[in-house]
């Protein structure tokens, strides 16, 4: 069974129905996809028609109904809803997503403790999902009917241990880590090695949208981050410059493929892929390989030095981001929304806290 694994998919702005070139743009990487049995993407918007936002985010973004279009068009077969955008438009439009995706054939987990099971003569696969409190995502699960999967240490523990007794191989989806930075966080590291210790699975890691190391740990493979597979600029109703930009590191991501015989990953392969603004390409040379290597090595070195330099460089993403704010962007942010994101962000430390950093 071939599985393929693709980064953060953000069908807003140009990559849309309404843009006339949009399949002529996802041609050569559609090409490779059809290729496949199955086809996993983060799915990093709601897919709705309603226009109200759920309060307390810094942006919201969302995608027609008719994208799913462009889903089929790449072979996408299932999605993981489990991530800190798929609520922005409350619960009105979480379940206009569920159900658009349902009407459309396309399989998705993350949600409401579903996973989902893949089957042929020969394997048999289960694909979970969590968002980790630290994205500050909205519509958790916790004790409620619906919602995202909270990545809970012993949640993810006790499903992986009942979907190995049950005779299934597990890939499971994490949001997790900080935005835009090459090097996990420590302790995403210590919860992907922990779980390998009792159960062998892939860590199918987005939310950095920018990519991150690869390591084969005992019979497990981690993939820390793949980045963005089509994600455009974000602007809100603040400005007219967008909030975020994406700039070279965002557009260079891979595709994984994973060639799974008798439930075991048999071997990968790492497909760089590059948005250079016309089309979504796959680039011959091996610019992108060399970077993962790179950010793959300082997975292995000392914890103390590996923290050091992680935080230099996170120290120096958050100056680069403070330098861009005067008195305007601050008067801006007087309003009900702030006051909810850091009430939101408050709580959301305080279950990472004891849902996840405590037990590793």
């Amino acid at each position: 069974m071939k599985i393929a694994l693709i980064g953060d998919i953000g069908l807003f702005g140009k990559y849309t129905i309404q843009n006339p070139e949009i399949k002529e743009y996802f041609r050569e990487v559609s090409s490779l996809l059809k290729k496949m049995d199955v086809v996993i993407g983060n799915l990093e918007v709601p897919v709705c028609k309603t226009e109200i936002q759920k309060k307390g985010k810094s942006a919201y973004i969302k995608s027609d109904p008719e994208n799913i279009e462009l889903l089929k068009f790449l072979n996408i077969t299932h999605v993981s809803l489990a991530n800190n955008h798929v609520y922005d438009y409350g619960k009105k439009g979480y379940i206009e997503t569920r159900e658009n995706l349902e009407r459309n054939g396309i399989k998705y987990f993350g949600i409401e403790n579903k996973v989902e099971f893949i089957e042929d003569s020969e394997n048999k696969i289960a694909l979970s999902g969590y968002v980790c409190y630290s994205t500050n995502a909205l519509g958790y699960l916790e004790n409620n009917p619906i919602g995202v999967n909270e990545l809970d240490f012993d949640k993810v523990h006790n499903n992986l241990l009942q979907n190995k007794e049950k005779g299934y191989f597990n890939i499971v989806s994490f949001h997790i880590g900080e935005e835009h930075i090459h090097y996990p966080n420590i302790n995403h590291i210590k919860l992907a090695r922990k779980l390998s210790n009792e159960v062998p699975y892939v860590f199918y890691g987005h939310h950095p949208h920018v990519l991150q190391g690869i390591e084969r740990y005992k019979d497990s493979l981690h993939l820390y981050s793949l980045g963005n597979f089509c994600f455009d600029d974000v602007y809100t109703k603040k400005s007219k410059e967008p909030l975020i930009v994406q700039k070279k590191i965002n557009k260079e991501s891979v595709i994984i493929i994973l060639n799974i015989e008798n439930n075991n990953v048999l071997d990968y392969e790492i497909v760089p892929i590059f948005d250079n603004g016309t089309e979504i390409s796959l680039p011959k040379n091996n610019v992108i390989k060399e970077k993962i290597k790179k950010y793959s090595s300082y997975l292995d070195i000392k914890e103390d030095m590996y923290m050091k330099i992680r935080m230099d460089i996170l120290e120096e993403y958050l100056n680069s981001r403070k330098q861009l704010r005067n008195f305007n962007w601050y008067v801006k942010r007087l309003n009900l929304d702030s006051f909810l994101m850091i009430k939101n962000a408050k709580n959301n430390y305080v279950n990472y806290k004891k849902v996840l950093l405590d037990k590793l």
